[in-house]
């Protein structure tokens, strides 16, 4: 998939908006060239993500005897309880912070680049980790519930 899908894209021949090779820079290219329809998805964006997604199944797959499979496993066994929490968790914090600190009123996200929000992204996963692991194990284990069987 994602062979065809760079020959699609190299060739501008199929599908999403053309590509431009005469950018100003490098980024500016690279840009063009992953600018793709995700709403109403286009093949070319199904194309890039199916692939990546089947080459990560891949790689995630072999190492099965790591233990990495079964911690990841846990986000997809119950995944509307981390998405509630994970958007509940940072709300807090930023209420408490506005408390103490008072708004910062910073240009991304009341931070001041993107760098700190992919800082808070990875610094909460790691503490979210041990809810989630908890809440799978009680929904796997309490399938008399009846709310819990959601798919």
């Amino acid at each position: 998939m994602l062979a065809v899908f760079v020959l699609l894209r190299v060739l501008d021949v199929y599908g999403d908006s053309p590509w431009s090779i005469v950018e100003s820079s490098a980024m500016r290219m690279a840009v063009s060239f992953f600018a793709l329809t995700k709403y109403p998805a286009s093949l070319l964006f199904l194309m890039l993500t199916l692939g990546c997604g089947a080459l990560l199944l891949v790689m995630f797959e072999r190492p099965r005897d790591s233990g990495m499979v079964d911690r990841l496993a846990l986000f997809g066994a119950a995944p509307m309880f981390f998405y509630l929490f994970h958007l509940t968790v940072p709300r807090l914090l930023h209420h408490a912070a506005a408390a103490i600190w008072g708004n910062t009123r910073g240009s991304v996200l009341e931070v001041s680049n993107h760098g700190w929000v992919l800082l808070w992204y990875v610094g909460l996963i790691i503490p979210l980790y041990r809810p989630m692991a908890w809440f799978s194990h009680f929904k796997a284990a309490r399938r008399d519930i009846t709310w819990l069987t959601y798919p």
